[in-house]
């Protein structure tokens, strides 16, 4: 199949294609919805006629993955739809996604920008998830909206990730109402020092239990939360509430921290920095530090932008922590100018470090430049004294997880903290 433009057509011409094939003699057919909304954001800074050159080569390199009989088909401004036949396992699905992701980071590359738009990509197969086109590409919708929701490049459709979209779809409403009425509670996970054994802070972790539901996973909670265009009121509230909350904490006989994390959408608000500094004048207190936790690929997102905002909040005394490092973009090129006090390490890291020599020798490589470049770092997911052992003898400097404590609410986190008054320590 030879490279060619493709036009914007109408969706009812993709699900004629693939009810064409399901129709006929294909034992399976594939779907991926290709999305990348996102991308505007680029636009907006390389002009039209650029944009349009990009729209090219992103129609060709789709079809560079297509093979006889598969096809591609615009069925969005920024959204493309592709057909492949004969691919009947979600390896084959995933590794044609991989495929995909790969080239559309290569096309991205060529233009030589700062800012790397993210791609979703949603996936269904016929017969294993549906037996006509219009259930096939519903699908694939519903796999790519858990995608984007969970921060994923791709997702392939499940029953699982269908009545996760349910779920998100039922309590929509409800949570707009929540964040208006502040209906909601933080729990806090304590940050232990791995050289004294003794509080450092806690990170405060959003909770809303649905009247019907229960408790909704932050997975869903609040990419739900930006989906409703309510992200920067419920972090303001979170915000504003976890400052509250530290005022209040017992004096241990040493200056805490509060962290408290802020989504991407936040962070490129243009009065983002205003808005912190402002709870921190009314809510903050000189006991307690605060530190604004942001994860490592929003971080680089539009990476000139954001390190701005972030060193006008360094210049205000707030800590930059930048969460899950390592699952990201992560470059050594912007450790030069990266404006960060902290760098946490994820779990999936620290969990194997036994089982994995590769994973240990990463740990110890990301605790060496973040001391290098004078940040501290914490490791995530701590659940064995082996683990604390390894990282003491890393030299990590806090660490958090289930083998000190899990999350607390706010007035068990104060009782915690009682129990480590100076003279009173009982950790190990």
């Amino acid at each position: 199949m030879q490279p060619q433009e493709l036009n914007l057509t109408d969706e009812s011409v993709f699900e004629r294609e693939i009810q064409h094939r399901i129709s006929g003699s294909a034992e399976s057919v594939s779907v991926l919805i290709v999305d990348m909304s996102d991308i505007n954001k680029l636009f907006a800074r390389v002009g039209r006629a650029a944009s349009t050159m990009f729209l090219g080569s992103v129609a060709k390199m789709l079809l560079r993955v297509c093979r006889e009989g598969d096809q591609v088909c615009r069925i969005g401004d920024c959204t493309f739809g592709v057909i492949l036949e004969g691919v009947d396992t979600a390896v084959l699905q995933q590794l044609a996604a991989e495929k995909v992701i790969r080239l559309y980071e290569g096309a991205i590359s060529e233009m030589d920008v700062s800012y790397k738009p993210r791609i979703g990509i949603g996936i269904a197969g016929y017969p294993e998830t549906a037996n006509n086109a219009a259930d096939l590409i519903h699908n694939a919708r519903v796999a790519l909206e858990s995608a984007v929701s969970n921060g994923d490049p791709y997702h392939v459709y499940s029953p699982d990730s269908h009545a996760t979209m349910s779920l998100r779809w039922l309590i929509q409403e409800d949570l707009a109402k929540a964040i208006e009425k502040g209906d909601f509670d933080l729990a806090y996970l304590p940050i232990i020092s791995v050289a004294s054994g003794r509080p450092k802070g806690a990170e405060a972790l959003l909770r809303w239990s649905h009247p019907n539901h229960g408790d909704v996973p932050p997975a869903v909670l609040v990419p739900l939360a930006c989906d409703l265009g309510m992200i920067d009121k419920l972090s303001h509230a979170v915000l504003t509430t976890a400052l509250g909350h530290a005022s209040t904490w017992p004096d241990v006989g040493e200056r805490l921290s509060v962290s408290v994390n802020f989504e991407a959408q936040m962070l490129e608000s243009s009065g983002f920095v205003d808005v912190v500094a402002s709870s921190l004048s009314i809510w903050g207190d000189e006991k307690v530090d605060l530190v604004v936790e942001i994860t490592e690929s929003a971080l680089v997102a539009d990476s000139k932008s954001n390190f701005e905002r972030l060193s006008h909040l360094r210049a205000l005394g707030i800590g930059v922590s930048v969460d899950d490092f390592g699952t990201g973009y992560s470059s050594l090129s912007y450790f030069k100018d990266i404006p960060a006090t902290e760098l946490k390490i994820d779990q999936s890291f620290v969990s194997n470090m036994h089982d994995c020599e590769r994973n240990r020798n990463l740990v110890e490589t990301i605790i060496s430049i973040a001391h290098r470049f004078g940040m501290t770092v914490v490791a995530e997911g701590v659940e064995t004294v082996e683990e604390l052992d390894s990282l003491r003898s890393l030299e990590c400097d806090f660490v958090q997880g289930f083998h000190f404590s899990k999350p607390l609410k706010h007035a068990e986190f104060c009782q915690w903290l009682l129990r480590h008054k100076i003279g009173k320590d009982r950790e190990s």
